[in-house]
């Protein structure tokens, strides 16, 4: 991946990451939170392997656990897990219609909601949160698909 490239997208990540943590404090009154930036993750990862990987991952993980004051690599270490997943199963992944795919990582991204309310939260853990953010997360794949399609030519993704 080209220097540009890298700030570009570590840009928008970051930009996404603030975004996301103002909605989630609207949102949580709800029982929900917004992952835009893990779907957008996913989706780029999903659409160009060799440039989004684990090590990416990994670099955009640990810059959002710096912003957000998070324990150091909570969010490196679920993005990095969810980008080997995604990388391991790509050519099954590419058999699924667009449907299944926004449900494939709808449930990525509850599982992610709950791994993450887990750790940061054991006592206020609550089940209608991880439910209710699937369906969030499945209307957010579709925004973000329509998004990364306005990203520039040069990047190539």
């Amino acid at each position: 991946m080209k220097l540009l490239d890298l700030i570009f997208l570590t840009f928008v990540f970051m930009t996404l990451s603030y975004i996301d943590s103002k909605i989630n404090l609207y949102l949580y009154n709800f029982f929900v939170i917004s992952n835009i930036t893990y779907l957008l993750l996913c989706h780029l990862c999903f659409k160009n392997p060799q440039k989004i990987n684990s090590y990416f991952a990994a670099y955009i993980g640990f810059l959002i656990d710096l912003n957000q004051s998070v324990f150091f690599g909570l969010h490196a270490a679920l993005f990095t897990l969810s980008i080997l997943i995604v990388n391991y199963n790509y050519y099954r992944l590419r058999m699924f219609s667009k449907l299944q795919i926004a449900i494939t990582f709808s449930l990525f991204t509850s599982f992610y909601v709950g791994f993450k309310s887990i750790l940061l939260s054991t006592m206020n853990f609550q089940y209608l949160i991880i439910f209710l953010s699937f369906f969030l997360a499945f209307f957010s794949y579709l925004l973000v698909t329509t998004m990364v399609k306005f990203f520039p030519k040069q990047l190539k993704i």
